[in-house]
């Protein structure tokens, strides 16, 4: 299994990191599933989310709102979430899932972490493992994919594929 990331939902995730960096970014990813693999053709921002250095949490009477009208508006799903991890100080941010990112992921949905630190020197996109990472202006950003199973509610970390910051010939086997 691997995470699709489209180029809107790539430059969605980038600049709603960069836009409240120092605070977490919240969002909703809208997509699709396939046989092995996890399409994600949008990341939407929360503008409302309650933002602080070490979280953000989404006003739930809103995102309530808005799933109702989603299949409305496209024939996408809402398939999770994405949020942000910033440096704090000299401590680096890491894309991996917190204890309270764990707890808060919903089953069978896919969850996306980027983390944003200031880059010390250029560096162009690239896969390491399963994660995607590179600099954007004075922004190091490493992104990584995750995905809650619903029969033992294991985590899984999926491979990010990103044709638009990796090319084709990366992405495609």
């Amino acid at each position: 299994m691997d995470i699709f990331l489209s180029d809107k939902a790539f430059i969605g995730i980038v600049l709603s990191a960069i836009e409240v960096y120092k605070d977490e970014c919240l969002g909703a990813l809208l997509g699709y599933n396939l046989r092995n693999r996890i399409v994600v053709e949008h990341a939407i921002p929360y503008q409302t989310a309650k933002r602080k250095p070490t979280e953000a949490e989404p006003n739930w009477k809103r995102e309530t709102r808005v799933q109702e009208i989603l299949p409305q508006l496209l024939q996408l799903q809402h398939i999770g979430y994405f949020h942000s991890h910033t440096q704090r100080g000299e401590q680096k941010a890491t894309p991996s899932p917190s204890n309270q990112d764990i707890k808060g992921m919903i089953p069978e949905q896919v969850e996306i972490i980027a983390a944003i630190n200031n880059a010390k020197k250029r560096v162009d996109w690239n896969s390491a493992g399963k994660d995607l990472y590179g600099t954007i202006g004075n922004y190091h950003i490493k992104i990584a994919a995750y995905y809650k199973r619903k029969k033992d509610q294991k985590i899984m970390h999926y491979p990010i594929l990103c044709p638009y910051v990796l090319g084709f010939d990366l992405t495609f086997p």
